[in-house]
């Protein structure tokens, strides 16, 4: 049998876990996305994962959470004995008692006299729930004589537009929830462009940002994480890639966050007498605040946060080409919905005229660090003290004993926090996951657009340049050892780029 809830459902790992599969139990080390399922599950039913949460790393802390409640349902293995480990009488337990909580949520709200919509069977709780985490201000309830009509709980929003959103809520609890995910964040997209042209612009920022949901619904936690990451990589123009942005399709999504309040832009479009709206040059030099979506971003010069130099500042980010714009509200998008990072620390995003070169142009930036809250406990991650510095492992012959740094010689790589005994997981689930964004967006392998080659991995060639490139270059500005203390990334060439 299949696993039956909105949470698991579909999840590879999970279904093989289920059906017996000895490898794929969840055991001491074992890491992904699946694990971050089972762990918000577990935090959901009851039990506690205090200093980590939902990480995606089965550590000690989670063996624990899972020991603990095999003991209250008494899951024991064939030979009586009760572990830590995920099996598949735990995935079916969990399965069972995540499909009673997730379809308890809230009940359905009052009756209504809405267009009837087709649900295709799928359950009215449920797609509520999905709603509920759009804010698109749009749920279902069922009247008198059984129908499902809209209700509309918020400013008025067309049948079709609404009838579409509930459509791709309630098909993605169905087999092809990917793909109806898509159309969902397209369809909040629409109806964002709605209330930001009605000049509803708070409106419009909720249902992009989740801020606001209906109170006629209570969704979980995991569904909630899952569609908000949904929306911070796909709503507004998601679906082209920042290096694959023409400067004209990158204003159009510019002036989009800017209407939903994620960025001052400057020059900004503006309005004539007529009415008629002017669009500023899209191949000029941009000016932003120093909060994006949200995020503070604040300039330093040193990158080790032991010392004094260590000072970061917000100041505006001037000099930008309006790609580069696009970028930046994305990563701190991307960041603050998936870390919860509120502060990011560089040593340079700003375009400088005295340079003909990506970080003259405005199109790059020297990343340092970053300030969040993750699960309640604050965290202060750079590149250079929880990543450089740190011991690398001996690629010709791993038994030997860990090396201070990589020699001076041109060669691939490995991240080194991979393999780091005692390792902060925090600190390499965050730089792998932004190093993976950042692959994903900005240019990788090539200095072109449309890269049809598969995104480098840490320690692979790449235009992204971190304390593990296998560029070594001692003494110049181009390879690992002038990166030590940050990430350099860039859209478009590494020289300069005509306007």
């Amino acid at each position: 049998m299949p696993l039956n809830s909105a949470r698991f459902a579909g999840v590879d790992r999970l279904e093989r876990c289920l059906a017996g599969e000895f490898a794929a139990r969840l055991t001491q080390g074992t890491t992904g996305d699946f694990v971050a399922l089972v762990q918000q599950a577990l935090m959901d039913l009851g039990e506690s994962l205090p200093a980590f949460g939902a990480d995606g790393v089965y550590g000690q802390e989670t063996g624990a959470a899972v020991l603990s409640y095999k003991t209250a349902h008494d899951l024991r293995s064939p030979d009586g004995s009760i572990d830590g480990v995920v099996g598949p009488l735990t995935m079916a337990a969990l399965d069972e008692e995540c499909t009673a909580l997730d379809e308890t949520f809230g009940g359905c709200p009052p009756d209504s006299d809405g267009p009837v919509v087709d649900l295709g069977g799928a359950d009215e709780q449920l797609v509520n729930v999905i709603l509920a985490h759009t804010a698109a201000a749009v749920a279902v309830g069922v009247d008198g004589d059984g129908a499902t009509r809209l209700v509309n709980s918020g400013a008025e929003v067309p049948t079709d537009l609404a009838a579409g959103l509930v459509g791709a809520a309630a098909r993605m609890l169905g087999d092809d929830g990917a793909a109806a995910s898509v159309d969902l964040v397209d369809a909040l997209g629409e109806l964002a462009t709605l209330f930001t042209d009605a000049g509803e612009v708070d409106t419009a920022k909720a249902v992009t940002d989740g801020a606001e949901w209906p109170p006629t619904v209570d969704p979980g936690p995991a569904l909630a994480a899952l569609i908000a990451e949904e929306l911070a990589q796909h709503i507004i123009g998601g679906a082209t890639l920042v290096r694959d942005h023409s400067k004209d399709s990158a204003l159009i999504e510019a002036v989009q966050h800017a209407g939903l309040g994620r960025i001052t832009l400057s020059p900004a479009p503006t309005t004539a007498p007529d009415g008629s709206v002017h669009m500023p040059n899209p191949h000029g030099k941009f000016t932003i605040s120093s909060t994006v979506a949200g995020v503070a971003f604040k300039s330093t010069e040193g990158g080790d946060k032991r010392l004094p130099s260590y000072h970061p500042v917000a100041a505006a980010l001037t000099g930008l080409d309006i790609r580069h714009v696009v970028g930046l509200v994305r990563l701190a998008l991307h960041l603050s919905s998936t870390w919860g990072v509120t502060e990011v620390h560089h040593s340079g995003i700003s375009g400088d005229a005295s340079r003909n070169d990506c970080h003259g142009n405005g199109r790059a930036i020297d990343f340092v660090g970053v300030v969040g809250s993750r699960l309640g406990a604050p965290f202060h991650l750079t590149v250079f003290n929880d990543w450089k510095n740190h011991s690398v492992p001996d690629l010709d012959d791993p038994a030997k004993p860990r090396r201070p740094d990589w020699p001076p010689v041109s060669r691939q790589l490995v991240f080194r926090l991979l393999s780091l005994p005692g390792v902060d997981p925090l600190a390499r689930d965050f730089f792998a996951d932004l190093y993976a964004w950042v692959a994903g967006e900005y240019q990788d392998r090539t200095e072109d657009a449309l890269q049809i080659v598969p995104p480098s991995a840490i320690g692979e060639a790449s235009r992204i340049m971190t304390p593990d490139h296998p560029t070594s270059a001692p003494g110049t500005p181009n390879g690992r050892e002038a990166h030590h203390s940050h990430m350099h990334w860039q859209v478009g060439p590494t020289g300069a780029q005509a306007p």
